[in-house]
């Protein structure tokens, strides 16, 4: 028995997919298996050359409150935007085709923003990487259940939900369509993340809450040899971050604050030793001497030094070569880089799991 679907459901939850025949059918019965039923699902598919089209269109024709709209080949923020564009929930959920939410998840989201009145609720993320000879390892990026009810304490706190990893990622966040409206928010097309407009929601968003637990899990694989084409990309997505990140502590007036500036300063240092282990660790496609030019560029900026100063990174390989960056000493930081490649195993990986969302 089909489904029938409401005009205007409670939540839209907005999904791209590419490719995705293993797995996009637990992605969208986890939506329609949800506790709260008023929904719609919009599935955006981004040229599929294999079956993920046929799979949805099956599911589709028995669940009225699935969308699917085919569009060509296109990147995951432009097909987002289309998504968006289609939305008529109260909320939207962004999630991918490779991940799954748990069955009270939208209920429990919901109920949190409609009885605290809140503009943004957080959920917590499960995340599943697979890596190498089939190493499979597993982070959660969630917390206690909290509610900041004036702007002045969200954004005091925020840095410990941008530091656990929980805050940055579009996924598992319940955010409130008319504010995105009013706001004139879009994914960007050309972006290679969705942080930009997490960002931009955030900017003077005043009332959000953090769901206790875990809403959504997402399982993924991670190239075990870089390309030179995604180890300059890498670097380029940390350097957009930063800026960022540092505009929005700006607009906050929070430039000043001690933890705050701390954890952006770590942060950095944890993704610059991933990027540098990326150039020179091991699978590397570069040769050593372009390898040495670039770290050398990269530790050698003046916001390098100054994370490497500032910065109390937790990672043991980043703290391993915050010496060698802050001397700027490029050859030992290329030779230390590849060590940590060859026994650290996939450490990089779990310095920056919100990368990986």
């Amino acid at each position: 028995m089909a489904h029938g679907v409401s005009t205007t459901p409670v939540v839209s939850v907005l999904m791209v997919s590419h490719d995705a025949e293993g797995s996009v059918r637990r992605a969208v019965e986890s939506v329609q298996n949800q506790s709260l039923r008023d929904l719609e699902l919009i599935v955006v598919d981004a040229g599929s050359e294999d079956a993920t089209v046929r799979q949805v269109e099956a599911m589709a024709e028995r669940d009225l409150r699935i969308d699917l709209v085919r569009a060509d080949r296109c990147g995951r923020q432009a097909a987002l935007d289309v998504a968006l564009e289609r939305a008529r929930g109260s909320y939207v959920l962004v999630m991918d085709a490779d991940g799954w939410l748990a069955a009270g998840a939208l209920a429990g989201l919901v109920d949190l923003a409609e009885t605290r009145s809140l503009e943004l609720v957080v959920g917590g993320i499960g995340l599943s990487l697979a890596s190498g000879a089939g190493r499979v390892s597993e982070t959660e990026l969630s917390g206690d259940e909290t509610v900041f009810l004036t702007q002045h304490d969200f954004r005091a706190a925020a840095w410990r939900l941008f530091d656990s990893g929980q805050l940055l990622p579009a996924s598992a966040k319940l955010f409130d369509r008319e504010r995105i409206g009013r706001l004139g928010l879009a994914f960007q097309a050309g972006s290679p993340t969705d942080h930009p407009f997490v960002l931009e929601y955030l900017a003077d968003v005043e009332r959000v809450g953090v769901l206790e637990g875990v809403s959504y899990r997402v399982g993924r694989r991670v190239a075990e040899r870089p390309r030179a084409t995604s180890v300059v990309e890498s670097y380029r997505r940390l350097e957009s971050e930063r800026e960022n990140l540092l505009a929005l502590y700006r607009h906050w007036g929070l430039e000043g604050d001690a933890a705050s500036m701390e954890m952006l300063q770590s942060r950095y240092m944890e993704r610059l030793v991933a990027c540098i282990e990326g150039v020179c660790g091991k699978g590397s496609p570069l040769p050593a001497a372009e390898q040495r030019r670039i770290v050398s560029h990269m530790i050698g900026t003046d916001h390098a030094q100054l994370a490497a100063s500032l910065g109390h990174p937790r990672g043991p390989a980043a703290r391993s070569m915050t010496v060698p960056i802050r001397s700027r000493n490029t050859p030992l930081v290329c030779a230390q880089a590849r060590l940590l490649s060859l026994f650290g195993g996939d450490h990089a990986v779990w310095v920056m799991p919100d990368a990986y969302v």
